[in-house]
């Protein structure tokens, strides 16, 4: 595979990028439904929607007809909060490639940056030892528009004092690829959490690969 780019920066998502975390987001759907009484959704459905953005998919799977879908939602992730992010900082584990890549980027010179909608607290970063690596991360309250709203990525190249046509963003959904494209940053779109190839290719992506592990040979070393 040839070399992509030249860039100065990396900046990634997080979940479904870096983090194997969207299968959580699944369980999360299913304790809903299953409080519902209702069958389990897709799953293919469930990512498509996270793909396109949405923080609270669930009215989405709901029968039409089904009463207080918003109260009921409220009720289980009032319940259940705790509990499920108790799991997605404790339990996280990096997606293939993940953190050897960002080493191997780090290493070569490159300057890194997450873009993330999830919190800013990532403790899952400390404990694969990777934190230190990221010169800045931006999370859903650094932001008043997420994305798909190039604003998240726009507010990272500032502060990593980069020119868009300096930086790539890599991400596993729609909107990552969208807000990309928003913010004048090429466009990685991996297949490891929410999008299918399909698609992140309608969407622009300059490059789209099965894994992080695929993707390490693209970039030169910058030293």
């Amino acid at each position: 595979m040839t070399s992509f780019g030249p860039f100065r920066g990396v900046l990634f998502d997080v979940d479904g990028t870096l983090a194997d975390s969207v299968g959580l987001f699944y369980e999360m759907s299913l304790d809903v439904f299953r409080e519902a009484d209702l069958p389990a959704p897709p799953r293919e459905r469930v990512y498509a929607l996270m793909s396109e953005g949405s923080d609270n998919p669930w009215p989405a799977l709901f029968p039409t007809d089904y009463p207080d879908v918003e109260a009921l939602v409220a009720r289980v992730f009032a319940e259940r909060r705790d509990h499920w992010m108790r799991r997605y900082y404790e339990d996280t584990q990096p997606l293939a490639g993940g953190v050897e890549l960002v080493e191997q980027l780090a290493e070569a010179g490159y300057t890194l940056g997450i873009v993330t909608s999830s919190g800013r607290d990532l403790p899952f970063l400390d404990r694969w030892g990777i934190r230190h690596r990221f010169e800045v991360v931006i999370g859903r309250e650094d932001v008043d528009q997420r994305k798909p709203h190039p604003e998240p990525i726009e507010r990272c190249l500032s502060a990593l004092r980069l020119e868009a046509r300096d930086a790539v963003y890599v991400g596993d959904s729609r909107i990552d690829v969208r807000a990309a494209r928003a913010a004048g940053v090429a466009a990685v779109g991996v297949t490891t959490g929410t999008a299918t190839v399909a698609g992140l290719q309608e969407e622009g992506a300059d490059l789209v690969v099965a894994s992080l592990t695929e993707l390490a040979p693209t970039f030169s070393p910058r030293r």
